[in-house]
């Protein structure tokens, strides 16, 4: 009896252990999710090459010591002399990866723990599919074979169409000089063509507009103090736009199906009618004005705030993501020097500095609700744009020249989730200029914390004198 109830008790303990090994595995594959977007997923992708090379089955590849070696700092490794990292090195044309100096071991044992169960849900999807597909219904073509199939059948038929229309032209063209008369009365017909293309076209652009041009971000409102100012601007000027557009597109070719030459009438013909010109000129001028007034004082509230309680956010961006790097208790950003740019820290920022001290570099930018914010920007390599779509902010980001701007978010994420019933949802840093091949993957997670939220995780952050300093933020290679 005692026998079996130490087998029981050992296959509890057994169960146990596996169960938890099985939770810690999850846990370590869903905060490895977190790591990768806001660390790697500016060069990688688990199944396609971005800047550096596909990351799927890497784990296979490569052993899991040298994995975090080689992600905390890929050149120290090349420098000791390792072959297999000399080998990837040049296989990626020496292009120097990111040193992540700052990642613990179970942290990024944690993001191969992602990119392992990514490469094994793809590995699975794809067979999945194989085996789904009935090749007897399709004869073994992909849906996307399919479709560019249709696409070159549609577009071959096009030319047949053309092709067929001109001769039938040709046809009655040469029966016009037989009979010694046009069979076409091309005035009639071509004025008849303006209206159906009036009509058509309108029917084609409002279709586009309310399709594709769902104003997605304005539908679920802006979370910025400007942004309802912005908003208002924008509808305005689109109506305003909008209702002259239509306006002039009906008149012009209304004009041209009218007053059609059909040899009965004579244009009329006067050089100048100081009326008119005036009320085209006087009429656009006032409207003009107030829009750009507008405008102007919306833009000083937000370029020249004099908030002192403004929490101060220097942005850095670089092909292909962004830094940010927050003034600590004292609010004032540290001294950086463009030249020290990877030498010293990611951002080049002197930590010799007394206000450099208490600085926080992060990958993933916190902001307090109702806290207005100054942004200062910054540029490594190339022209981006930092654009808060959600906060209705845009800035050009020039290298060599910083730039700034303020704003005060009004929505935390967890609202702002609640209110589209969107739990996955997220504020986001975008690059508005193409910058490169994998301009569109710059992007940085923005999370809007209430003032409780904010401060836990603003004490859970490592300022700049006790973090590692992580090397340059440069093309990336694996």
């Amino acid at each position: 009896m005692k026998i079996f109830n130490s087998l029981n008790r050992i296959l509890l303990l057994i169960t146990l252990l596996a169960g938890f090994n099985f939770s810690l595995d999850a846990q370590s594959a869903e905060e490895g999710k977190t790591l990768f977007k806001a660390n790697c997923t500016a060069c990688h992708a688990i199944n396609d090459k971005v800047v550096g090379p596909a990351l799927k089955d890497v784990h296979k590849r490569r052993e899991e010591a040298w994995l975090i070696k080689w992600i905390k700092n890929s050149q120290a490794l090349i420098k000791s002399g390792d072959a297999t990292a000399v080998q990837v090195y040049k296989e990626n044309n020496e292009s120097v990866m990111t040193a992540f100096e700052n990642l613990s071991d179970n942290e990024v044992k944690s993001i191969i723990a992602y990119i392992k169960a990514e490469s094994e849900a793809k590995a699975e999807s794809a067979s999945t599919a194989t085996v789904a597909a009935d090749p007897k219904s399709n004869n073994g073509t992909t849906p996307e074979e399919m479709a560019s199939n249709i696409n070159w059948l549609l577009f071959l038929v096009a030319i047949l169409l053309i092709v067929v229309i001109s001769y039938v032209f040709k046809i009655l063209a040469r029966i016009g000089d037989i009979q010694g008369r046009p069979t076409i009365n091309w005035t009639k017909l071509n004025s008849q063509l303006l209206m159906a293309f009036l009509v058509i076209g309108m029917i084609a652009a409002f279709w586009e507009f309310f399709v594709h041009g769902k104003l997605t971000y304005f539908s679920m409102g802006a979370a910025s103090e400007h942004g309802e100012a912005y908003d208002s601007m924008f509808m305005i000027t689109l109506a305003l736009t909008g209702v002259v557009f239509v306006i002039t597109q009906a008149l012009l070719f209304w004009y041209g199906f009218k007053y059609k030459n059909d040899g009965t009438r004579k244009a009329l013909y006067f050089p100048d009618n100081h009326k008119l010109e005036l009320i085209w000129t006087v009429v656009p001028a006032i409207v003009l004005t107030i829009l750009v007034v507008r405008g102007l004082l919306v833009w000083n509230s937000m370029m020249y705030t004099n908030k002192e309680d403004a929490r101060n956010i220097e942005v850095f961006g670089y092909q292909f993501g962004w830094d940010a790097r927050l003034a600590g208790n004292d609010n004032k950003l540290g001294a950086h020097n463009f030249r020290e740019v990877g030498k010293v820290n990611a951002l080049g920022v002197d930590q010799n500095d007394p206000n450099a001290k208490d600085d926080i570099i992060v990958k993933e930018l916190h902001l307090e609700v109702n806290k207005p914010v100054n942004f200062y920007f910054r540029a490594k390599d190339v022209i981006h744009s930092a654009y808060f779509p959600h906060f209705r902010a845009q800035m050009n980001v020039v290298p060599g020249l910083p730039t700034k701007f303020s704003f005060t978010p009004t929505v935390t994420t967890a609202d702002m989730r609640s209110k589209i019933g969107k739990p996955e949802f997220d504020y986001v840093l975008l690059c508005n200029k193409i910058c490169g091949a994998a301009h569109y993957r710059m992007k940085m997670v923005v999370v809007v914390d209430s003032p409780a939220d904010y401060q836990k995780w603003l004490k859970s952050q490592k300022t700049l004198v006790n973090n590692s300093t992580p090397s340059a933020q440069t093309t990336a290679s694996n």
